[in-house]
């Protein structure tokens, strides 16, 4: 059987419509040269924090380690570090038990989403996100979103808030907000599901005002429409609101999850599969919320590394709801820094049976897009505090 060796780390970027991303990539080596596991150690900043974490923990708990038992290496990287949780030290073992899960697909010459349990689905249905422009036009998102549809989606999300609001939101932004709503929707049709993210921004208040407003177009969920520091706010828009409410980015471990599942605060979890603890902690999740017959969408900003490993999960949860898909928005390498990521079609994807997570790195289109000194993303807000 192999043992871990050390870890080495694959840096690169790429752009979309709002937003430019730096990704972290593993490349967790064994002493069989040909074989390695491949994880997402994204942050989205503080990579070099992040890196120095996992070189620490590798050489600490991993070193010599079967990559077999990827349970209790997560179990031993959670539990005997000082940090316990926080996003920086999840997303580092994240990225590990990403790369554990991988490898141990490869030993084992099987796919992750059969070592995960089989197949519940065939076709992963995905939803697009980085297809419009904030803040636009009315008009101008009704268009973005029709040639959307024409690529074959049937689900697109988007934020119609803008950017000039804060726990509190004009009655003129709220107007043009809700403009940008109506005219997605006769643009799309009644048969397309639109998503519509709110970024955690609004304190209870205006997100119910904002949430009674758009109940008659019939969004799929409304997304964070508060913080996720206080589940009771979340479960009073939940109670007041009659759209399904979605929530779950900023949480990490299955220990928040579980009191929302409890409360039944939120109809849709979305952990994100390279901070909220990897593969090994969202399948747990989706256990806990199966239990209350709540469903899961992961959040995905991630490489394709991690977005992939999304794609295993949710092929193998039996209470998946559908899947973040940014990649056909940012730039085209996004498809070539690694061979065997899946394009949509008609609004799905399907994954092949190769051992592990089904890549081969490319370094040389690696090499061609660096991290970014500085990035950005215009999902958010311009905050007034």
């Amino acid at each position: 059987m192999p043992k871990i060796t050390n870890v080495e780390f694959l840096e690169f970027s790429a752009n979309h419509h709002n937003a430019s991303r730096n990704w972290l990539v593993i490349k967790l080596n064994t002493d069989n040269p040909k074989l390695f596991g491949l994880g997402d150690a994204s942050a989205m900043e503080d990579e070099d924090e992040v890196k120095s974490i996992i070189s620490s923990w590798t050489e600490k708990y991993l070193s010599g380690k079967d990559p077999l038992e990827s349970e209790v290496l997560w179990t031993n990287l959670y539990h005997d570090p000082h940090a316990r949780g926080g996003r920086l030290a999840t997303t580092s073992l994240s990225g590990i038990d990403i790369a554990l899960w991988d490898l141990k697909g490869k030993i084992l010459k099987q796919p992750v989403w059969r070592l995960l349990g089989g197949s519940f689905r065939e076709k992963i249905r995905v939803y697009a996100n980085g297809w419009y422009t904030n803040p636009g036009a009315p008009e101008l998102n009704a268009e973005e979103a029709k040639k959307v549809v024409d690529m074959g989606y049937t689900a697109l999300k988007f934020d119609p808030f803008g950017q000039n609001n804060y726990y509190k939101i004009s009655l003129k932004e709220l107007d043009i907000a809700e403009k940008r709503v109506e005219s997605v929707r006769k643009s799309v049709g009644d048969n397309i599901d639109i998503l519509i993210e709110a970024h955690a921004k609004f304190n209870v208040m205006n997100a119910i005002k904002i949430g009674k407003k758009l109940e008659k177009y019939n969004p799929l969920w409304y997304e964070e429409p508060v913080s996720e520091e206080r589940i009771s706010e979340l479960l009073e828009v939940r109670r007041k609101v009659n759209i399904p409410i979605a929530t779950g980015e900023r949480l990490y471990t299955k220990f928040p999850f579980s009191e929302i599942v409890d409360k039944h605060a939120a109809d849709i979890l979305q952990p994100d599969i390279a901070n909220a603890g990897g593969i090994t902690e969202l399948k747990k999740i989706s256990a806990i919320s199966e239990a209350k017959h709540i469903t899961m969408a992961p959040h995905n900003v991630c490489s394709p590394v991690g977005a992939i490993a999304e794609m295993h999960l949710d092929k193998s949860i039996v209470n998946f709801e559908i899947q973040e898909y940014h990649a056909e928005f940012y730039t085209e390498h996004y498809f070539s820094v690694f061979h065997g990521f899946p394009r949509q079609s008609g609004g799905y994807v399907e994954l092949s049976d190769k051992p592990g997570l089904g890549l081969e790195i490319n370094y040389e289109e690696i090499n061609k897009h660096p991290p970014l000194k500085k990035t950005h993303a215009r999902g958010g807000t311009i905050k007034g505090i």
